[in-house]
């Protein structure tokens, strides 16, 4: 499974409109199944403050084209998700910084995707993120969720979060805990071994980055290549 890679100034690299249809597909499952107020909704998208010019976008699709999971990045030099409403979940320093993004809004499509199915494309969106990381220089990514969420999704794929807080209650009865997921070559050599992807994850669409991709790939290669050498 391939990773597409979006974001505002790159959407035209699709087919179709993904920043819409993964907005549909959170509309679907975090309105309709979950009952989320104090969010923005429009004509079936649901949307908040982070949803700019500033968010890049991982979006999971099938063997036709359909839009089943998506997870965003954020800068944190701007006011993001973690600094800004939910800061009372940080008891440290919050890392913040042109290498470090604020990810959110991990969402997968429960009615098409039966249960056996939905694990690989966590495992592919998580590895996306650690592949673009490494891509863009960026140090760490920081965000929050509930426990068993971060237990199913970045732990299960071997990619153990820093923790920033304990755990808190929500006024939706959620609990949750914020964590941080360093970013390097370490970190994505043992995210392949575990989740078994060993093929280039992410998509930049017709046109778009694919030799930003290679070159990333070479470099690792090399690298690979000069320890066997020694």
């Amino acid at each position: 499974m391939k990773i597409d890679c979006v974001s505002i100034s790159t959407v035209h690299n699709f087919p179709g409109n993904l920043v819409a249809e993964q907005h549909r597909l959170r509309y679907r499952e975090v309105i309709t199944k979950e009952g989320w107020s104090d969010v923005y909704v429009m004509d079936g998208l649901e949307f908040d403050r982070y949803d700019n010019l500033a968010t890049e976008y991982l979006v999971a699709r099938d063997e036709w084209g359909n839009v089943v999971g998506t997870m965003r990045s954020y800068p944190t030099t701007i006011p993001s998700m973690l600094s800004g409403c939910f800061n009372f979940l940080v008891t440290r320093s919050l890392p913040s910084g042109h290498t470090i993004m604020d990810l959110s809004r991990l969402v997968l499509d429960r009615t098409v995707l039966p249960k056996e199915q939905r694990k690989p494309v966590v495992h592919a969106l998580v590895l996306a993120s650690l592949e673009r990381g490494l891509q863009r220089g960026i140090d760490a990514y920081v965000g929050f969720m509930p426990p068993k969420i971060w237990a199913s999704t970045f732990q299960s794929a071997g990619w153990e979060p820093e923790w920033l807080g304990d755990e808190k209650t929500l006024n939706s009865g959620d609990v949750v805990r914020a964590g941080c997921v360093t970013v390097n070559e370490a970190k994505w050599k043992r995210v392949r071994s575990v989740t078994g992807i060993t093929e280039s994850i992410l998509s930049f669409g017709e046109g778009g980055e694919g030799s930003l991709g290679m070159a990333f790939h070479s470099h690792l290669a090399a690298g690979a290549n000069e320890k066997a050498t020694r």
